[in-house]
């Protein structure tokens, strides 16, 4: 995954590359079916079915990289929570991985995150300043960190002279609208498998019922 996401990364640097050195990667499983593999990993859907039910669609799937220099990001929320004023519903909406591509440390920007904070019902206020109840959190590339999709978090700047990259996948209800169109990368798939087809809201109900003029 990571040398596809290389290939990806100098293919799109032109146009993808964020003025404060962070480079975002989309559509990722219809550009490479090797990350097929990270959406359907058993461990992780095990955890989110427990978590947030059986009723589980991919939200948003994509990549992240910290290219050296890169400054801190802003503390915030996942989708869907930056579009619902609070307080927020009791019931978990989303549920975020963060696959290690790389190995985070301090000094390449490793995520950072506040423990419990996704209890606190609204965004965060402190925007770019770092915050003392902040965890970073470090450890070797394919490593894995699961958090609810309304835990306070950011990247630390990358203070390396490497790239820090991660995959970042947000599981939903199928209740609830997508951040991302993924049901359109379906097509790009050959032979996606049931899983992959009710994952990507294949199989989510979709409205059918035209406004009789």
């Amino acid at each position: 995954m990571r040398d596809s996401l290389e290939r990806l990364l100098y293919a799109e640097k032109q146009r993808n590359l964020h003025p404060g050195g962070h480079q975002r990667v989309l559509h990722l499983l219809a550009m490479d079916p090797v990350f097929l593999d990270a959406l359907v990993h058993p461990f992780v859907l095990a955890v989110w079915r427990r978590y947030l039910g059986e009723d589980l669609i991919c939200s948003t799937f994509s990549a992240n990289t910290l290219w050296p220099g890169s400054v801190e990001q802003y503390w915030h929320a996942d989708h869907p929570y930056w579009t619902l004023p609070p307080p927020w519903p009791a019931v978990p909406l989303a549920g975020q991985c963060i696959w290690f591509l790389d190995d985070f440390t301090v000094e390449n920007g490793a995520t950072a995150g506040i423990p419990g904070s996704h209890r606190a019902n609204r965004l965060p206020d402190m925007g770019e300043s770092w915050c003392d109840e902040g965890e970073i959190l470090t450890g070797p590339r394919g490593s894995v960190i699961f958090a609810d999709g309304a835990w306070w978090h950011t990247s630390r700047p990358n203070r390396s002279t490497e790239s820090r990259s991660a995959l970042l996948i947000t599981y939903t209800h199928t209740f609830c609208v997508p951040q991302e169109d993924m049901r359109a990368q379906l097509a790009a798939l050959a032979d996606p498998s049931d899983l992959v087809v009710e994952l990507l809201g294949g199989k989510q109900y979709q409205s059918r019922r035209d406004f009789p003029y």
